[in-house]
């Protein structure tokens, strides 16, 4: 499948060095202003990056409404019904099937998910979107997914947020590079 970047927005400047972040390193940091379109294109350059790639794209968000409009958004972007393509799942509701690829989630779904499957298995990129907000999920998945990344050389991630301090992010994670969109 071929996807195309919206030019208007700030991060398809910059896509051709995330493309290159997320085929060497095994996590990438994205910071940019609100807008600038990383949770509706982040998951696409994670497509491109690693085409090969088996698993889904998984998505994290804070906020059910959240989950539930972005996945709205890249699936109309798309070009395909919510529920095949791109899904969501939420506590109260999940619209996924089996062609689903990209799946927008809160990231108590995330967590919730690490009890049958430590390792993340059912994924390729987990993309953390709204780090910043640093709930106890977040702060849980973060910690799961550095102790699980050398076990699984194959996945992807990417942590992504307005207002970061990205620094810290990256020391966390062996020094990953930073992209500011």
């Amino acid at each position: 499948m071929r996807f195309t970047l919206p030019p208007e927005l700030p991060i398809t400047a910059h896509a051709e060095a995330i493309l290159e972040a997320l085929k060497q390193r095994q996590v990438v940091i994205v910071c940019g202003d609100t807008g600038s379109g990383k949770t509706t294109q982040l998951p696409k350059l994670a497509a491109m990056a690693r085409p090969e790639a088996r698993g889904l794209i998984g998505v994290t968000q804070p906020r059910r409404l959240a989950a539930i409009a972005m996945a709205r958004r890249l699936a109309e972007e798309m070009g395909t019904p919510l529920g095949a393509l791109v899904g969501y799942q939420h506590r109260f509701e999940s619209k996924l099937s089996p062609s689903t690829r990209f799946k927008l989630m809160t990231d108590g779904i995330l967590l919730a998910e690490t009890r049958h499957d430590p390792l993340f298995k059912r994924y390729s990129t987990i993309i953390v979107d709204e780090a910043h907000e640093r709930s106890l999920n977040i702060d849980f998945l973060l910690g799961l997914l550095k102790r699980v990344l050398p076990r699984r050389p194959d996945l992807r991630v990417i942590i992504s947020s307005a207002t970061l301090d990205a620094s810290r992010f990256s020391d966390f994670f062996d020094h990953a590079p930073v992209i500011d969109v």
